[in-house]
């Protein structure tokens, strides 16, 4: 049976700009359901570098500032994180995000303008750092699965729940979530660790997250959780 209007807004995140009308179907045909964490959690950054960071800084700033809670805290904690960052451009036939090009193959900035965003792709803000031993993947793609390893490496360490962060929540963090779930983890989203060019986009894409992939948890209930880590004995891959 389904719950409430007010019940769904209560335990999911759901932004003022979607409708009552909409919500009516969600509690006429099952209310989402809460995925919890599972034992073993673990931190994904999705391309939190300076070429989004920066690109719009009264979105990128804040992101930037909880990312840094939230990684100071796993890492207090022992929770392993790992970051995915855009392949340098070149790396794939048509990249997506390395070079901007007209309809007829041009690009559109110059030498200079693409070795600067170059630099920029491939930067993480320096408030997160990676540390010694933690790993950087390199993404052709926006998810952070799509032709790679990540779910290999990830259950190689025995993660069963990811707290997904990074920009941009419409793009690149949703994609990484909709095949996180796709790949059997229990997925977290922190709003606050998220942000994207759009307002609207942000605010729908999260509610859609919400809807079907991930617990869109904010950041200080997820901080309170990985405290109950603290005493908890992390995974340790295999011997080879």
């Amino acid at each position: 049976m389904g719950n409430t209007i007010t019940e769904l807004k209560e335990n999911n995140y759901v932004p003022e700009i979607v409708p009552d009308s909409d919500l009516e179907w969600f509690t006429t045909n099952g209310a989402p359901r809460k995925i919890g964490w599972g034992d073993t959690p673990a931190v994904l950054v999705v391309d939190m570098t300076l070429a989004f960071t920066e690109e719009r800084k009264e979105v990128g700033n804040p992101c930037v500032d909880a990312n840094a809670t939230l990684l100071e805290k796993a890492r207090d904690v022992g929770v392993p994180v790992f970051y995915v960052t855009p392949s340098k451009a070149g790396t794939y036939p048509d990249d997506y995000h390395g070079t901007t090009k007209t309809s007829s193959g041009e690009s559109t900035r110059s030498a200079q303008e693409q070795a600067e965003w170059d630099e920029k792709i491939d930067s993480i803000a320096p408030e997160l750092e990676p540390e010694d031993g933690e790993v950087v993947l390199p993404k052709p793609r926006a998810s952070s699965f799509f032709d790679m390893h990540t779910a290999n490496l990830l259950h190689y360490y025995d993660i069963d729940t990811l707290i997904v962060t990074g920009m941009t929540t419409s793009g690149c963090v949703r994609g990484t979530v909709v095949d996180a779930q796709s790949s059997n983890f229990r997925t977290i989203v922190p709003p606050e660790c998220v942000g994207d060019r759009s307002i609207i986009s942000h605010e729908l894409s999260l509610f859609d997250m919400s809807m079907k992939y991930a617990d869109v948890t904010p950041l200080d209930e997820v901080l309170e959780k990985l405290d109950e880590y603290a005493k908890t004995e992390q995974p340790v891959p295999a011997d080879d």
